[in-house]
């Protein structure tokens, strides 16, 4: 299986297939349609026998359903005029702002801080941005929303899922088990606009608007996946986030759009593919692409504008997306990249906003824009399949979208609440970290020299961005301005795995067997006491819970948690003598509520500079205990929480000491006008800021 370890998903065809039916299924619809037929014309002459009756019967069915209808349906009045603004820089971290602040390049977070207050805030554990923005929405813990890592397991078959998705029977599940502030304003006809918060697809019906963010995927189903069309011989053992093909250098060459699985009754599904040919202009300064119809003129280094693809699903069903080129080089080589390719947002095939028209009405207004959830495409820049160059133009692009989306919000949002999120900061740091620490495996000083700044220069977009929200600000406005966590120097790749095999806990098929595949492949169950998947949850392998458990439920299981616990508090790093971890947690510790029983035994708070690697992620078992990151994936914030607070700002004065994400869900609805009973009554870990 393709090795794949970006955040967020785990393999390229862990997409969703599109069933079809063929021949034989349509005319099976054909024979129906005249059952039917027969059924409605012996309908009709009982109706017409009997005409008087059946009309009264119409008559006072439709009065029945209206009134019902008028009372779940009709929004509530509420008395609340004010408006509520919050916008969440994903990853703003406070050893950044308070220093550039201090230096006097923040002045609009410097406003609003003598305006009102600043503090550092609590994340959630564990620190990932999935769960961070849940207990943001709804004020509770993992243990309630049932979030607690991006990588879930089933513990009846071991079989490793995302949890920022969920598909049931054709359709798209919530994955956030809680209510969110939004569904408790919309009970009082209060208005929100949510735009691109994660955790919203599919999108919630509330009293507004929503456009879903992260979890929307692209038209595979997966978290992003982009094609790469070269001439060069590829490294079929090489690590790749996207799907790569090998080409010839030619005049003319021809590649294939790739789209989502089409399944038939058979079982068997394979991808629904336009064809397109590439023609080379003969001075090697350009390439056109033919496909649908459409011609795409691609200049080497330079991304193309938006292109339009359909893919046809079969009986009268079309997906639409879109996407990008970007033309690498045509000479010596060929080199083609296809971005992963979105969900038309004029036509999603699958509901991104609520209502259904919004997405368009956005696209209408704004001009087209990415749909998908993680838009960035950090794995090409990791792979060498983009330099940093264009990635920063696709990162300065979905900036100015969500910007466009903001400003057109604030201009007609008259009362309410309305959040915007923006997850350029973090993945900026994620990707350019390593050109600010030299202690960084992967710090070069040339690098360093065009990209040390890249991060202070986000930072000061994001001032910029807070600026503008800052002039459309109202007398009596609430403006609530935060990041979930902050990010800190990812150096050394930990593989949990391999340190649970060394140590006795995890065993592997075969003697002297040392390492294991992904999604927990070769591990000898019946042998194995614990493992690992995600990015620091450890599951003590139980009977009656794991298919093949080896550790009785109960006192036996809770001394071995203790013994791991213990052993992994004292484990240092052979080559820099450093702690590996911070603190191991308790389930009971750090979750609370209905879905406790699901989270992880154990959960890791790695010290700052150490984190969980991809394959641990994924659930393999390499043969080493911890390697350097040698990726440019060089930032990251899964340590133990307390190490990597957020920011935050308001235009009020704070008065609660320690804030944390728990706390807005309930200062939203104090705002609201919420009174301290109906507030108590949401079972929030949380409390209101402002009181």
């Amino acid at each position: 299986m393709r090795r794949l370890f970006q955040l967020g998903y785990i393999d390229p065809g862990t997409g969703y297939t599109i069933f079809s039916m063929g021949a034989w299924a349509a005319a099976l619809l054909v024979g129906l349609f005249g059952t039917v037929l027969v059924f409605f014309k012996r309908f009709y002459y009982a109706v017409k026998a009997r005409w008087k009756t059946a009309a009264l019967a119409v008559a006072a069915a439709a009065a029945a359903g209206g009134i019902a209808a008028y009372i779940t349906m009709a929004p509530r009045s509420s008395n609340f005029t004010g408006r509520i603004i919050i916008i969440g820089f994903d990853g703003l971290s406070p050893e950044i702002v308070e220093p550039m602040m201090r230096d006097g390049q923040l002045p609009n977070f410097a406003r609003l801080k003598e305006q009102g207050s600043y503090s550092r805030i609590a994340t959630t554990n564990p620190a990932q941005s999935p769960v961070a923005w849940a207990g943001f929405a709804s004020g509770q813990n993992p243990g309630k929303t049932g979030i607690f890592d991006f990588i879930v397991r089933d513990p009846k078959t071991y079989g490793l899922s995302l949890s920022l998705s969920r598909m049931e029977r054709g359709r798209f599940q919530k994955v956030m088990n809680s209510r969110a502030f939004w569904d408790y304003t919309s009970d009082k006809g209060i208005p929100a606009a949510i735009v691109a918060c994660p955790l919203t697809f599919p999108p919630w019906r509330i009293a507004g608007r929503m456009l879903s963010g992260m979890g929307v995927p692209d038209v595979l189903g997966t978290e992003g996946t982009f094609t790469f069309y070269t001439s060069e011989f590829i490294n079929t053992e090489k690590e790749t986030g996207g799907k790569v093909f090998h080409v010839k250098r030619s005049p003319t060459i021809f590649i294939r759009l790739i789209g989502p699985k089409r399944g038939g009754a058979g079982g068997s599904a394979e991808n629904v593919t336009v064809p397109a040919k590439v023609s080379l202009a003969k001075d090697g300064r350009s390439a056109a692409v033919e496909f649908q119809g459409r011609t795409a003129t691609l200049t080497p280094g330079t991304w193309s504008g938006w292109q339009e693809v359909s893919f046809n699903l079969g009986l009268f069903k079309t997906m639409k997306g879109i996407f990008k080129f970007y033309l690498v080089e045509t000479e010596p080589g060929f080199k083609l990249y296809i971005s992963p390719i979105n969900f038309d947002p004029r036509a999603p095939y699958f509901p991104i906003s609520y209502p259904g028209g919004y997405s368009a009405e956005l696209a209408k207004t704004i001009g087209l824009y990415h749909t998908m959830g993680m838009p960035m495409d950090t794995w090409a820049v990791n792979e060498l399949r983009l330099t940093e160059a264009p990635f920063l133009e696709q990162a300065e692009e979905i900036f100015l979208e969500r910007k466009k989306m903001l400003e057109f919000e604030l201009g007609r949002c008259d009362k309410g609440v309305f959040f915007c999120y923006f997850e350029t900061p973090d993945i900026i740091q994620h990707m350019f970290w390593r050109c600010r620490d030299a202690g960084h495996p992967l710090y070069d000083a040339q690098a360093a020299a065009r990209h040390g700044e890249t991060i202070a220069e986000w930072y000061r977009k994001t001032d910029a961005a807070l600026g503008t929200v800052m002039e459309r600000c109202r007398e009596g406005d609430t403006l609530i301005v935060l990041s979930d966590h902050g990010v800190a120097s990812f150096r050394r790749s930990v593989h949990l795995n391999a340190w649970l095999r060394d140590n006795g806990y995890l065993a592997l098929k075969g003697a002297g067997t040392r390492s294991g595949g992904e999604l927990l492949a070769d591990i000898d169950w019946p042998k194995t006491r614990a493992y690992a998947i995600g990015f620091g949850a450890i599951y003590i392998n139980m009977k009656g819970r794991e298919r093949d458990g080896a550790v009785a439920q109960g006192a036996e299981s809770d001394a071995l948690a203790k013994e791991i616990a213990a052993k992994l508090g004292e484990w240092r790093d052979e080559k820099t003598g450093e702690p590996v971890t911070d603190a191991v947690f308790a389930r009971g510790e750090i979750f609370r509520g209905p879905f406790a029983k699901d989270t992880p035994d154990l959960y890791v708070g790695f010290s700052a500079g150490y984190r969980a690697s991809w394959q641990t992620a994924v659930g393999a078992t390499p043969e080493a205990l911890i390697e350097d990151n040698l990726k440019k994936w060089s930032g990251d914030h899964l340590f133990s929480p307390q190490l990597i607070p957020g920011a935050l700002f308001t235009n009020r004065k704070i008065a609660a000491g320690d804030p944390s994400l728990y706390d807005i869900a309930p200062t939203v609805l104090a705002l609201a006008g919420f009174s301290e009973d109906e507030i108590a009554s949401c079972d929030f870990d949380g409390r209101d800021l402002f009181h």
